[in-house]
């Protein structure tokens, strides 16, 4: 058991993962809209948010990929 499952529930966990998405998300969009504007920090706030976004998507994958894991073996245990 890792210390997410011992602090955090599923339902917890996802909400927390599509909070950590649209932050990733509004970096985006905002990085992008100061590169418009030719801010001198707008390439910062945009690689910051593609960053954040690979970062959440490859917490989120290897979550669950495992959850699936631990499904399926409780599907074979019981068939």
């Amino acid at each position: 058991m890792n210390l997410i499952q011992l602090t955090m529930n599923d339902k917890q966990v996802n909400r927390t993962v599509g909070i950590l998405y649209t932050v990733a998300t509004g970096l985006v969009i905002t990085g992008a809209f100061l590169m418009l504007q030719h801010h001198p920090y707008g390439l910062r706030i945009l690689l910051a948010g593609f960053i954040a976004g690979s970062l959440i998507n490859s917490f989120d994958t290897f979550r669950l990929k495992k959850k699936i894991k631990r499904l399926e073996e409780q599907l074979n245990a019981k068939g």
